[in-house]
């Protein structure tokens, strides 16, 4: 079976770095076309991806094409290719924001679609993504577009109508994560520590608890009420960020992520 990605950026990137280093596919199946040529030949020198000249290129060589350009180019790169596409190929869209009813509308009748929702982490290996068939894609299809997805980390099988609290959970709000890293790792440096020394803590600190829960299994509120010993200092630290707004903080920001994803 033969992959052809439209779109080359971070995210196609870490996906076809992923299913070359999983060893699942041959040298001759990824295929792959983007405005940057530079960028085309990275990833031919760094993993064999064969380029394409046009994203119809791409239509009439793969068996299953990964759209994976932004939501506000997507109506025009799929006017562009949809004359090649038939009931023979599978689409995969990453998109943010683009329903499966919009993708049907657009494309040819009887078009078999999957949209699939990863996150960054998937340069790590280490992604949280969401999949889901449209009406005329199979449970094959569906397999195969996990089976992408599953070589740069979990795939979680979602109705259409979670997609959006999916965004904000796994997508958008690692930014927080990202915010809160850098934020303990300044008030380690108010507290004395170098920017370096404070950030790798602050790091070491978030990749253990995560550890720990998916070792424990643990409810992460009951680790709460362990580390917080009675009149201790941990106790007092979290009631003022609970006094200062944190959890509706966290709230609001969701809400936000998730009103905007469904205008878009």
């Amino acid at each position: 079976m033969t992959y052809g990605f439209i779109g080359l950026g971070n995210m196609a990137s870490a996906i076809i770095r992923g299913m070359k280093k999983g060893g699942f596919f041959e040298n001759n199946s990824l295929l792959g076309h983007d405005v940057s040529a530079d960028r085309m030949q990275e990833l031919s020198r760094e993993v064999g991806l064969n380029p394409a000249e046009t994203n119809a290129d791409i239509v009439k060589s793969a068996d299953v094409i990964v759209l994976c350009v932004k939501p506000q180019m997507m109506e025009g790169v799929l006017r562009e290719i949809s004359p090649a596409i038939d009931e023979t190929k599978l689409i995969i869209t990453i998109a943010a924001g683009k329903t499966l009813g919009w993708y049907e509308e657009i494309l040819p009748a009887k078009t078999r679609i999957v949209r699939v929702m990863p996150n960054i982490n998937a340069r790590a290996m280490a992604a949280a993504t969401a999949v889901c068939p449209g009406k005329f894609a199979t449970d094959t299809d569906a397999d195969i577009a996990a089976g992408v997805f599953e070589t740069v980390g979990r795939v979680y099988r979602l109705p259409e109508s979670q997609f959006s609290v999916f965004t904000a959970i796994c997508g958008s709000s690692i930014a927080f994560t990202f915010m809160y890293i850098d934020a303990l790792a300044t008030a380690g440096v108010k507290g004395g520590l170098s920017k370096a020394v404070a950030t790798d803590l602050a790091i070491q600190s978030v990749l253990g608890c995560v550890s720990l829960l998916n070792y424990e299994g643990t409810h992460p509120m009951e680790l709460v009420d362990q580390i917080c010993s009675p009149a201790g200092t941990t106790i007092e630290g979290v009631l003022k960020i609970r006094e200062l707004g944190f959890e509706n903080a966290v709230y609001k920001g969701i809400e936000a992520i998730m009103d905007r994803d469904r205008s878009m």
